[in-house]
């Protein structure tokens, strides 16, 4: 028997039995579609992350200092920052090329008889536009005269200024932010959002007149820029031995952008860990099915396997027959599960809006394994049906 020929007669026999082939496969397709599906997902994810972490224009040598240890999010809103940390940060990080202290709250701006409220009102310096690769469309951004002296002047997403000001310039006239009066001399070029944040609403004030407008010098974060991505393990320690002095303890973190992306990958990682437990499972019963399957086969077709023996099969062919039966089976629910999974993760990333990343050493795996399981499952049966005597399978009822 040829491979084909044994491909041929293993395709009629599941064909005969169409719906008891597809229940044997569910176990195969609903292990393999978990994982697929999963990964898919995280791939698409990791690339979204990614995408994000390129509109913040520094990209990996951007980190963020905020207060608590790592692990302590609750010591954030206990850890108090001010301009004097963020100004010792730059005077003594040789490493560093920007540094942005920031103030950051929401509140309401009103023009006339229209107020909106802003979630992200950012007190900040001038570095925050080279920083985050930012522009203004029209007028100008903040300058350090603007800090130093503690200007109410503000910059506006473009977004905000049309609700505010509809289809007026917006330059040159005054706002109310939280009460107290404000110089609009600058909007935004388009940025759209990031992390499902729509930063044409931004609001930039500086740093300084943020004290008075939200009345703490408490600093929410400070932003930073390494001079080269091979450095900011150099910054990150020269941060923290900075801040250690100043605070006499260590109580900030740095949060990199290498660690957001590996905190995504830990998260991502769990995920998939336990998808594949589950899947294990799936793939475990799913073998076993299509073990009893083709146990029953073999005793369903006794006699037919006596008539081949009888006319000249070898041991082989019964075991290769068998053997490629089981295979297939495996097989096309592994690719019913690869389809499922891709298909469910494309469907999903264009209602949330992400990319479509497809993994192909998922689906290579997926196959290895789908057809791993089919060999597995269906050597005992082949080899029992190898094994049968052609004069009492001849005989069999």
């Amino acid at each position: 028997m040829t491979f084909w020929e044994a491909i041929t007669m293993a395709w009629k026999d599941i064909m005969r039995a169409k719906m008891r082939s597809f229940l044997t496969m569910l176990g195969v397709i609903i292990g393999i579609f978990s994982v697929i599906s999963l990964v898919t997902l995280g791939e698409g994810m990791k690339g979204f992350m990614y995408e994000q972490i390129d509109k913040f224009g520094t990209g990996p040598t951007y980190m963020e200092v905020h207060g608590g240890k790592e692990g302590q999010l609750a010591a954030m809103a206990t850890v108090k920052m001010t301009l004097s940390d963020a100004k010792a940060i730059e005077d003594r990080c040789p490493s560093l090329e920007l540094v942005d202290p920031r103030n950051i709250q929401s509140g309401k701006i009103t023009y006339l008889d229209k107020s909106y409220t802003s979630p992200f009102i950012s007190g900040c310096s001038p570095a925050l536009m080279e920083m985050m690769n930012w522009g203004v469309s029209q007028g100008r951004f903040l300058s350090d005269v603007d800090v130093l002296g503690r200007k109410k002047v503000v910059v506006l997403g473009q977004d905000l200024a049309r609700k505010l000001f509809g289809g007026f310039p917006a330059i040159g006239e005054k706002v109310r932010i939280n009460g107290s009066k404000f110089l609009v001399i600058g909007l935004f070029k388009k940025k759209g959002s990031i992390m499902g944040v729509n930063m044409d609403e931004y609001v930039a004030i500086p740093v300084t007149a943020a004290e008075d407008v939200f009345d703490t010098d408490k600093l929410a974060e400070i932003g930073a820029v390494a001079r080269s991505i091979e450095l900011v393990p150099q910054a990150v320690a020269e941060i923290k031995t900075v801040m250690a002095e100043r605070h006499g303890k260590e109580d900030i973190r740095v949060d990199t952008m290498e660690n957001s992306m590996a905190i995504m990958d830990t998260i991502m990682s769990a995920l998939t860990a336990i998808v594949t437990g589950i899947a294990a499972i799936s793939l475990l019963v799913g073998g076993i099915g299509i073990m009893n399957i083709m146990l029953v086969a073999v005793n369903e077709r006794v006699r037919e396997i006596g008539v081949r023996k009888a006319i000249g099969a070898k041991k082989r062919d019964i075991l290769v027959q068998f053997l490629t039966e089981s295979v297939i089976i495996s097989l096309l629910g592994g690719v019913i599960g690869i389809s499922s999974g891709v298909g469910l993760a494309s469907f999903i990333m264009v209602i949330i809006g992400m990319p479509l990343v497809v993994s192909f050493w998922a689906i290579l795996l997926a196959t290895f394994v789908a057809t791993f399981v089919g060999v597995v499952s269906g050597v005992y049966p082949a080899m029992r049906a190898a094994a049968l005597d052609p004069v009492e399978a001849l005989r069999y009822e």
